[in-house]
């Protein structure tokens, strides 16, 4: 009798003790600002609202979520878990735990079928800082979007690349001098050409994966039956970012063309790298930004081209059927005011939004 009251004694004893196991998230850092790309730079446990990119409207009915890719940007391929040691999701929030090494992931949410409602760029990188340029041109971050570093001649410092309008990032290469695509997880698809099918939003919400190729009556991924095209895909009107706006919360897509942030900065003609294959240009504080030749996905099928010669960043401003982006060339040429089939996959250099 002794001993069975011993026992239950000390079973009481250890369910005293005894923690419930907490609920996924209750230990997380939240995002509070909704975004389609969120910077982790401490290895811990996070977790976002499963909503459209900036706005409160919800993705849909969520089964699950899981982790599409992971890249460190290099000739290095991660193993699964190497950046996002695990994902969940639990009442309208996804929940992940990072690991301290530095790259890029992509979380998405999928119904009970497995089809994707959205998808989320995790950018594993130290807090970037703010460069104000020239001529109260604005303030913009001190690397691409997607790179874990903004030191010249850094492999890290190429960061990823987008096609105009679409919130999901694509590889870059995994040199500063050579037009490979570097590892990850995962297995790539093919590009597809563009047709009333494949051409929408609603098909590159999907696929995130997938390039889409542009099409011969607008030159866009985006499909049209005529020569027309949608210019609300990054924006929804004059500086205001829209729900495919790839930057993370309070920074957006910069403004191009004549009246854009590389023209007002007074981006002229200057001195190539030759050596770390990109352009320092004078800005107002700090008094140098470097901005690398990252090169660009062909707009046809993907292709990576001129890596280590030219860099193409897109702004959020269209021009009839292509859009503005800022132009250099290793021979220190620079066109801040030139525009593009919107179909390229060139680098994003987030804009700081008005505060």
């Amino acid at each position: 009798m002794k001993k069975l009251l011993l026992m239950l004694t000390l079973a009481l004893v250890a369910l005293a003790g005894c923690e419930k196991e907490p609920m996924p998230g209750q230990d997380a850092t939240a995002f509070e600002s909704p975004a389609n790309c969120y910077i982790v730079s401490q290895a811990r446990t996070y977790s976002f609202k499963t909503v459209k990119g900036n706005s409160s409207e919800s993705v849909g009915d969520v089964a699950y979520a899981e982790v599409l890719w992971e890249s460190f940007g290099t000739d290095v391929a991660p193993a699964v878990g190497d950046l996002v040691k695990s994902v969940s999701y639990k009442k309208g929030k996804i929940v992940f735990k990072t690991t301290d090494k530095k790259g890029n992931a992509v979380i998405a949410a999928k119904d009970a079928a497995g089809n994707i409602l959205w998808s989320w760029h995790i950018w594993l990188t130290n807090q970037p800082k703010e460069h104000v340029y020239n001529n109260n041109a604005g303030t913009m971050m001190d690397r691409n979007l997607g790179a874990t570093s903004a030191a010249r001649g850094d492999v890290g410092a190429l960061g990823l690349l987008y096609q105009w309008g679409r919130k999901d990032p694509f590889l870059g290469s995994s040199s500063i001098s050579d037009n490979t695509i570097a590892k990850s997880t995962i297995f790539w698809p093919s590009a597809v050409s563009s047709n009333s099918t494949n051409g929408t939003i609603a098909y590159a919400i999907a696929n995130p994966t997938t390039f889409i190729g542009g099409n011969y009556s607008n030159h866009d991924w985006y499909y049209s039956e005529d020569s027309s095209t949608d210019n609300t895909r990054w924006t929804e009107s004059e500086s205001s970012k829209s729900i495919y706006d790839p930057c993370p919360a309070g920074w957006r897509v910069p403004d191009g063309g004549m009246n854009g942030v590389w023209n007002k900065a007074g981006f002229d003609d200057t001195t190539y790298d030759n050596t770390n294959n990109g352009i320092s240009f004078s800005i107002s504080s700090p008094s140098k930004t470097w901005y690398p030749a990252s090169g660009y996905r062909y707009s046809s099928y993907g292709a990576l081209s001129w890596v280590g010669n030219n860099g193409y960043y897109w702004s959020v401003t269209p021009g009839s059927l292509k859009a503005y982006y800022l132009r250099f060339y290793d021979d220190g040429f620079v066109h801040p005011t030139y525009n593009q089939y919107r179909a390229n996959g060139f680098s994003v250099r987030c804009l700081q939004e008005s505060k």
